[in-house]
Order: structure tokens, then sequence, then C-alpha cells
């Protein structure tokens, strides 16, 4: 026993795999020497490939001949008749495909097998593959170790059949994925096939990761360009390269700029340009709320230079960039100052929203010319996250109410659950909640984010609150209030819920918390005794507690001894 661990059908089918069994196209002569063998054994496809074509494997025999020497076998296009009476004999015998076939001369299992899953099951999703679903497909192919059956089960409505296709139009037809990973799309002697379809996957990956694709210059030669954020060391190489120019000159010209942009194969002139002036060439970049000090400086800076010389007008700012200021401007300052007013703090109305659907239909998404046409009294990037919000959550087009269901579905809870585990580093912490949502199909990262911390996530305690929680919650909002403590993200909820220690989640604390204010709870409000102190713990309960909690008609309760606070 030198494989305990592998089944005698697995080892053999290995070796067949790796030996040197030939492949491809049958030939009249192997035709020739199938049907004799037939004639002689019948459906011993082992014994034929024994005594007539040891080249072959018994399944490549097998299925040779029931595909195109069986006699008995129609190969003709399926029928209407055939195809409903498939149907009706699928929905009553289910798929015992033998059976199923009994009732349809001339037509195989295998044969009605693969009509039912790829043309006739009502749960096939035949449309086009999304965006998140082509990268859900690859990370579970690199997952599975290339099995599409492991593979498919995690992609609703798509068959194996539907992922063996999905897999060779990329290594077929992606003429981007070929120039980039041509050396990887050649299979190895030494691996098997799904070896070489998780190889494969992997680099897709990455190169969905990289954001990477090929671009045709002027001269017709062919340059690879990278999207998206740059790290640390490309920063680092960028801000010595631009200090090395600015040593001997003043300013930087468009060939400086080509210059600099050659250490980066795969970063462009604007590129580099645009992370300078973003992210390096000022220092100590302030982001967030405008003062009105801040405000009064732009316009007056505006009112000088005009808006082509961001340049001299970031000088009077110094802690503000080119593209905070021009953003300031046009969005903000330069509408406050036009008739009609702009509308602030105020939902869309429903004329409000068919004039933004009838605008993007004539302008596209040129949100300026949107607002000038159709909106004056609303901002360009209010029109914008609307659209975008709307698209993104598949509302009607007619009245533009939600379709999607917003509870999340069983399939939906396995993806997710995927993709957190694909994007966990070592310490269990999430590297980016904008590649998990990649995977997600009409999901956000919040989200996403969202179910995954308070539902799905293992040590969630979920369902009623025990009075002990409750009592226990109100002494901590106010304990934390009283102290003033926050959380690095500038919350007091993820504290209280790590020192309630129930297993509850900061957004549980904060909407139990609510409820209990809403709902009037005398004390949500009331916890400050000012002549004994902060109230005995939940532990504790001393009678004056307890007697308060218990009298439900007591109208004076803490009208001289109690003072309320609002949190």
């Amino acid at each position: 026993m030198y494989l305990p661990q592998r089944s005698p059908r697995r080892i053999s089918n290995e070796w067949t795999c790796v030996s040197k069994i030939k492949s491809g196209s049958w030939t009249e002569k192997e035709d020739e020497l199938l049907k004799k063998g037939y004639e002689q054994f019948g459906p011993s496809w082992t014994q034929i490939g024994k005594h007539y074509l040891p080249w072959r494997t018994r399944v490549q025999i097998r299925t040779h001949y029931r595909a195109k020497l069986d006699p008995d076998v129609k190969r003709e296009k399926w029928t209407e008749d055939e195809l409903d009476l498939l149907l009706r004999r699928t929905i009553m015998f289910g798929q015992d495909w033998k059976k199923v076939a009994e009732g349809l001369p001339g037509r195989t299992p295998e044969k009605c097998s693969v009509i039912w899953k790829n043309e006739l099951d009502p749960g096939l999703n035949k449309g086009p593959w999304s965006l998140e679903e082509t990268r859900l497909f690859w990370e579970r192919l690199s997952a599975c170790q290339g099995d599409f059956v492991k593979v498919s089960e995690g992609l609703p409505g798509r068959n194996p059949y539907s992922c063996f296709k999905m897999f060779w139009s990329m290594v077929r037809q992606d003429k981007e994925f070929e120039l980039m990973y041509g050396d990887v799309l050649e299979k190895r002697e030494d691996e098997n096939s799904p070896e070489w379809r998780t190889r494969v996957a992997r680099a897709v990956c990455g190169w969905l990761d990289q954001g990477t694709s090929v671009r045709k210059t002027v001269n017709h030669s062919i340059t690879f360009h990278q999207s998206g954020p740059w790290d640390e060391d490309e920063l680092l190489k960028l801000s010595k390269l631009v200090q090395g120019k600015l040593e001997s000159k003043e300013k930087l010209k468009y060939n400086d700029w080509k210059e600099i942009a050659k250490a980066f194969p795969t970063r462009d002139v604007p590129q580099c340009k645009y992370q300078y002036d973003e992210h390096l060439a000022v220092q100590g970049v302030k982001k967030g709320i405008w003062s009105p000090e801040e405000d009064a400086q732009l316009v007056a800076s505006v009112k000088e230079y005009g808006t082509d010389r961001w340049d001299r007008i970031t000088e009077h700012l110094s802690h503000r960039t080119k593209r905070q200021c021009a953003y300031r401007w046009h969005r903000v300052l330069k509408l406050m100052e036009e008739n009609p007013p702009v509308i602030k703090n105020k939902r869309l109305t429903d004329t409000e929203k068919s004039l933004i659907k009838e605008g993007v239909q004539m302008f596209g998404p040129n949100w300026t010319a949107i607002r000038m046409t159709f909106l004056p009294s609303r901002r360009p990037d209010q029109l914008m996250r609307w659209w975008h919000f709307q698209s993104k959550n598949g509302m009607n087009e007619e009245d533009g109410e939600v379709n999607h269901i917003s509870f999340w579905s069983e399939d939906e809870d396995k993806a997710l659950t995927f993709a957190v585990s694909r994007n966990q580093d070592e310490e269990g912490k999430i590297k980016s909640w904008a590649k998990v949502a990649k995977m997600i199909q009409n999901r956000t990262p919040k989200q996403c984010r969202e179910r995954w911390l308070y539902s799905l996530q293992t040590g969630v305690t979920k369902g009623h609150w025990s009075y002990e929680e409750e009592m226990q919650l109100l002494e901590l909002v106010q304990k934390t209030k009283l102290q003033n403590e926050k959380a690095s993200n500038g919350s007091v909820w993820p504290l209280i819920a790590k020192e309630l220690n129930t297993g509850r989640t900061d957004l549980a604390c904060r909407a139990k918390y609510n409820y209990m204010q809403r709902k009037g709870h005398r004390f949500a409000f009331f916890l400050i005794d000012f002549h004994s102190g902060f109230f005995t713990t939940v532990s504790g309960r001393c009678d004056f507690y307890k007697t308060r909690v218990r009298d439900r008609n007591s109208r004076d309760f803490g009208s001289r001894s109690i003072k309320q606070i609002s949190v």
C-alpha cells in the first residue's frame, strides 16, 4: 500500500491523465478498429481498449462510440416535441436519466442530462456574467483546486458546464490576459488538468487585483496600464525621483514627467503627476470639513486668480490640495451664490427623480449639464449620488421603487462567507471590504461589512436582551459618555460592546439603546443621582433601584435628585 488515502479509481484516473495517452480527434482507422472491437466484445470498453485501442482510455472509447458510431443514437437537433417530453419525464422521474431516456427513442441518458442541465433547467442563469460573478468564479476556482463541480455550488444559476465555458472564454478569447500571461496558459507535463486550472485561476485573480490592462499607443506598440491605489514603495520611489528633478528646476514640464513615468512600467504620466500633486506635494494635507475662514480665503483667491490657477490658490491654503480647492469651489461655494439657491438636506421628489432619468438619457453622466438644464436648485453631486445609488440597488426605471429584496438570501450569505475567507489576514481581520463586495452582486462594501460583523461572524449574540443586559448597557452608556471616551473611529459603541462582553456587537448596542429611548424607557435618560453618586451596578441592585424599576405608577421619580442627561 503506497497511497492508502487514494481510491483505486482515483489512482487509475490520475495515471491515465499523466501517462502517454493519445488525445485529439479520431481517425477513420481508429473508428474501424472500434467497430470491430464492439462486434467482438460488445460494450466491454476495457477489453476493446486492451485488444484494439491501447492508446485510448475506456472513457474515450465509450464516449466516442456513443456519440459518433452507435447506429441507434439520434444525432439530429432536438425538436420542440422532444424537449417538451424531456421536461415532462424529468418532472416525473427526477434526474434518473436512464428512466428518462427510455421514453425518448434514440437519445442517450448522457444526452438527456446535458440538454436538461444546459437548456431546460428553470434555475439556470443563461445571461451574461456580471463583474461580481466573474470575480467570485475565479476566486472559487482557485480555492476549489480547479473542480468545476465545486465551483458551481457557490454560484447560483451556474452549472459546471457554464463554469467550463467561462474558463475557456478567458483562456482562449481574452487577448489582454494572453499577452500578459501567455506562459501561464501552457500546461506543463508534470501537472494534471485540475492543477493547471488552479494555476491559471491564481494568475487571473492576481491580474484582477492589479487592475492591469493592455493599451495600444499611437505608434501601435503595446503598453501595460495599472489602475488603482499606489503602494508605499511606489510613492517613496516617486517622491525621490521628483525631488531629484526639482533640485535643478523650479517646475516640472511634461517631458520631465514622461522620464519619471518610465520608472513605473504600468503607470502613465497623468497618474504619476496626480499622485505627486495629491499625496506628496502638500505636507500635512487637511481632510474633512472646511472652516468659514478657509471658505472665505478660497472665494477671495478665486476672485483674484480665476479658476485656472489652482497652483497659486493653494499657496494661500497651505493644507489643501488643488483638487480639494477646485472641488470645493465648483461643487459648493460657486453654487451658493446662484439663483435659485441650492436645496440642502431635503430628499429628491418623484418629479426630480424623473428629470434625472430624462437628463441621463439626453446627456449621459454629465451631471453639470443635467443640473443646468433640468434641476438648477440641486448640486451635481446630489444627482450623481442618487443615480449611482438607484443603479446599484436595482430600482425600477418606471416608478423608482426598489425591486431587489433587501434581505440577504442563503446564496448571498454563502458567497459572503467565502469572500471573507479569501480576504482575511492571519489575525482574522478583513483587508478590504471593497474587494469582498466585488464578489457579491448588488451589494456595497458597507452592506457586506455589516452583514458579516452583525449576522454571520461567529461569536455574535442575537435575539432577546435579558433584563441584566439592558441595565448593564444603560450604565455603560452613561459611564462612557461622562468619561468622554471614544474608539479609534470616533464612536463610543465599540467600547461599550467590548465592556459589555456578552457577544453583542456595537451596532446591536446602539440600536437597543436608541430603541429604549424611543419607547420612553425612563432609565435611558435617568441614571445619575447627585446625592448618592452613580447608581449601583446590576449585580448590586439596591432597594431604591429595584423599587423605582418596579413602581410603574410612580410619577415623581427623580424629580428632585435625578438629572436628565442627553446621550
